[in-house]
């Protein structure tokens, strides 16, 4: 079951593929003030696998925290992340 749980795998090295699938994920699903923080996108507890692994994976490919957090905050998900 720990297995099912586990965050999704960051390949190395990052692919554009990657990057943009990462960016949607970011963008997507992002936290908002509910009871608790909650996804936007599923409502569920936030923050989601997919949501960490795409923070992860543009960390990796070489963006910055803020950077990454200003791509959440603009909510795009066709953002590309070095424009």
């Amino acid at each position: 079951m720990a297995a099912v749980l586990d965050d999704f795998p960051v390949l190395t090295p990052v692919s554009d593929e990657d990057v943009a699938l990462a960016v949607r994920a970011v963008a997507v699903h992002v936290p908002e003030r509910w009871p608790g923080p909650l996804c936007r996108s599923e409502r569920v507890p936030h923050p989601r696998r997919l949501a960490r692994w795409g923070r992860s994976t543009l960390l990796a490919a070489g963006l910055t925290e803020e950077r990454v957090d200003e791509l959440a905050a603009v909510g795009d998900p066709g953002a590309w992340p070095w424009a």
